[in-house]
């Protein structure tokens, strides 16, 4: 391996499996032709970015979606805090 893979695993996950787990994992590795480390890293990433990504996502109808785009559509309303705290604070000074 080389050294950037090293350094880039530098975290450990551990879990205990019963005996039919750790048998079946196996299984499923040799399976696949891979090592049991390889066979669960990838597929509880794959897992994970499925659930990141259903929790990123917003599904609209097309009427919820019309309605939503309806209200980006009015003119903003001012918040008089917000207008109070910009007329209070200079704007920062672009580097």
């Amino acid at each position: 391996m080389s050294d950037r893979a090293n350094t880039a695993r530098r975290h450990r996950l551990e879990v205990r499996v019963t005996p039919e787990q750790d048998t079946l994992i196996r299984q499923a590795a040799d399976l696949e032709d891979t090592t049991v480390t390889a066979f669960v890293l990838d597929t509880v990433t794959a897992r994970a970015k499925g659930v990141v990504k259903q929790h990123q996502d917003l599904l609209l109808s097309n009427q919820a979606f019309d309605r939503f785009i309806a209200e980006l559509d009015k003119p903003a309303t001012p918040v008089p805090e917000l207008v109070d705290l910009f007329e209070k604070n200079p704007k920062l000074r672009e580097a």
